[in-house]
């Protein structure tokens, strides 16, 4: 009995500038190209390939698309040392359309966070966890200062809010690289590029208590994976990671992306 085999009619023919993308895209994979190493010139991929110059044009604008290469005009296309960045730029673009707020963002971490500390407790080494110290005190020590010195100003000015929360994110994505699960140490940066600074409106909160709130974050981190034990990580940056209803009304009203302002003392 002849019959045709149903699933030669959906094998797409790739062209030949998706073929070339590929075949450089495996040696990008490979290592064969390192991060920030140029790629051969057009020319030289037009004759390796057996292609016109046009095709392998369309194949590096692929390649672009996907994150894997820059097109520097002038210079050569090279390999970019991440494609992460593009991801979590993309990944911010998507929610965004579909009108995600900061409490989808704070949720997820919710989720999340309890469980990599969980892992980190199980899997990092005394030498990580002596230097995670480490970068929790240097944390605590920018954050001090920054603190000290805008505390009473009406407005902190933009380049502190964010190398604030830079020297946050360092030891976030530390916490992440301790859980030795390759696809959590690489989801770490688009993830902490989702979140952002909150602002709690508490006129009444002095200095200290804002240092202390900040103390209480970072060391419970510290605290969840120098235990050991995976459930005590777990309970502890749950109790940790609890905001008071006022905070989630907020954060449900302000866009991904945004910083919710929270008219409320946090209870932590």
């Amino acid at each position: 009995m002849n019959q045709q085999t149903p699933f030669l009619k959906s094998v797409k023919k790739q062209t030949l500038a998706e073929q070339v993308a590929e075949t450089v895209k495996e040696s990008i994979v490979s290592g064969e190209f390192a991060p920030g190493a140029a790629l051969p010139t057009e020319p030289e991929l037009a004759e390796a390939f057996g292609v016109s110059r046009a095709v392998v044009r369309d194949a590096t604008r692929m390649l672009a698309a996907r994150g894997l290469v820059d097109a520097q005009h002038g210079r050569g296309v090279f390999v970019t040392h991440s494609p992460i960045a593009a991801f979590g730029d993309a990944l911010l673009l998507a929610l965004r359309r579909v009108d995600a707020t900061v409490w989808d963002v704070e949720q997820f971490e919710q989720l999340l966070l309890p469980e990599v500390s969980a892992l980190a407790a199980v899997q990092a080494s005394d030498e990580e966890i002596a230097a995670f110290r480490e970068l929790v005190a240097r944390n605590m020590q920018v954050i001090d200062e920054i603190l000290t010195v805008w505390w009473a100003a009406d407005k902190m000015p933009e380049a502190e809010q964010q190398r604030m929360w830079a020297s946050g994110r360092e030891v976030i994505q530390a916490l992440f690289q301790m859980s030795h699960n390759r696809v959590l140490q690489l989801l770490a940066q688009p993830l902490l590029a989702l979140r952002n600074l909150r602002y709690w409106e508490e006129p009444a909160t002095t200095l200290e208590a804002a240092r202390q709130r900040e103390a209480d974050f970072f060391q419970t981190l510290v605290t969840a994976v120098a235990s050991r034990d995976p459930a005590q990580a777990r309970t502890h940056m749950r109790a940790r990671m609890a905001l008071p209803p006022q905070a989630e009304t907020a954060m449900r009203q302000t866009a991904v992306g945004e910083i919710p302002h929270i008219a409320v003392s946090p209870e932590r």
